[in-house]
Parts: structure tokens; C-alpha cells; sequence
């Protein structure tokens, strides 16, 4: 469902699945900045959202500000963190019976999931595509709360596999949340004709941490 959600600048469009279930899961998905290409109907972005849709999650996508129809300028900072804390909070009483809650991103997105996973106790997992710690300071990311997913492209030559590796490292010796490493197989940048595969590691994992 498509909608218009009222937020501190404005406006923020947003789409939203609500499963009949009122025990589901949720999940807010945040996509990378828009000079990336970023936005809730990028292909990355949407097969994130679709994969915790198929999951029996109720699941929210949104165009942070500045981006499609939501109101003001991007700021690639504190703004979008306030805009994500929106959209937190609304999926959050609408879903007061869900028995679990993930945060989800790519690239800027990553960054704003794992920023506001920080500042929310009750998050329970998440799932952080092309993170870019070289860009992206994650040095704040200590302890994490709980366990996550992190992708990858295996043939990335922007974000690097070995980044990766490092930023998954560093969350591994901290004291509490774990952090599992995927790469896409033979996987570009912009995962372009692997989504399926994505779509599929994704899954996966949720799997692995969502009792049926």
C-alpha cells in the first residue's frame, strides 16, 4: 500500500505491506543515497523489502527526504536518521503484537539501519547490503545489540570484499551481537542480474534466526 506519512520536514512517501498476522515480524528497509541511485523503488532496495515481505513480515520501504515525492533537501546525516526514527515509530504502534523487529538496508541505508538499530533496544535483527565502511564511519556500531546479516558482491570494485571482512571482524570481537558474512557469487556492484541470489541469501538467513 502506498501512503504519505507525515514526518519533522514534511511529507514522506512511503509503501507498506501488512501481513494478517498480528504476531508477524516487522521490518523497515532504508535505501542508499540518491546520487547512488538510491530510492525505495531501486531495484536493491525493493528485493530487500520483497525478501522480508515472502518472510511473513509486515514491511515498510520509504524515500528519505529530498527523494520522489518526500518533502525537503537530502543531507545524507542527521535528517535522514530523523526520517528513519519516523517511520520506526509508526510501523512500531502499528504492529504492538509483533514478536520481532529488523532493520534492513543498502549502502547509506546500511548505515542508517545500523545507526538506529544502536538507539533501539527492542531490534531483534539485521540485514546491512554493500555496506561501505570506507565511506561510512561504523565505528560507532560497538556493542551491537544483536546479530546481523552483512552482503556483499563478490565482484564489487567499488565496495570491497576485504572491507567487508574487516567491518564484520571488528563487530565479531565485541562483546554481544554476532555478525554473518555473505558475498553474491560473481556478483557486480549494483548486484545486477543476481538479485535472485540476494533475494535467496536473504531469505536464508531470516530463516535461520525466525523460529516458524
Amino acid at each position: 500500500m502506498d501512503m504519505i506519512l507525515s514526518g519533522a520536514n514534511g511529507r514522506i512517501q512511503a509503501s507498506y505491506y501488512k501481513n494478517a498476522n498480528p504476531n508477524a515480524p516487522i521490518a523497515v528497509v532504508f535505501h542508499d543515497a540518491p546520487a547512488n541511485g538510491g530510492n525505495m523503488n531501486e531495484k536493491v532496495n525493493y528485493t530487500i523489502f520483497y525478501s522480508f515481505l515472502q518472510k511473513g513480515f509486515s514491511v515498510i520501504r520509504f524515500n528519505f527526504r529530498g527523494v520522489g515525492n518526500t518533502e525537503g533537501v537530502f543531507e545524507a546525516g542527521e535528517g535522514e536518521l530523523t526520517d528513519a526514527s519516523t517511520i520506526v515509530d509508526w510501523i512500531q504502534e502499528q504492529n504492538e503484537d509483533a514478536n520481532g523487529f529488523w532493520l534492513a538496508g543498502t549502502g547509506f541505508g546500511a548505515w542508517v539501519a545500523m545507526q538506529i538499530l544502536m538507539r533501539r533496544i527492542e531490534i531483534t535483527g539485521y540485514v546491512a547490503v554493500s555496506p561501505f565502511p570506507k565511506k561510512y564511519d561504523f565505528s560507532f556500531f560497538n556493542p551491537v545489540p544483536c546479530d546481523g546479516l552483512i552482503i556483499g558482491a563478490e565482484n564489487d570494485n567499488i565496495i570491497l570484499p576485504e572491507s567487508l571482512k574487516n567491518l564484520t571482524t571488528f563487530i565479531n570481537k565485541q562483546k554481544f551481537g554476532k555478525a554473518d558474512l555473505s558475498f553474491v557469487k560473481d556478483s557486480p556492484h549494483n548486484y545486477e542480474g543476481k538479485l535472485k541470489e540476494l533475494f535467496n541469501t536473504i531469505g536464508q538467513y531470516i530463516d535461520s534466526k525466525i523460529t516458524k
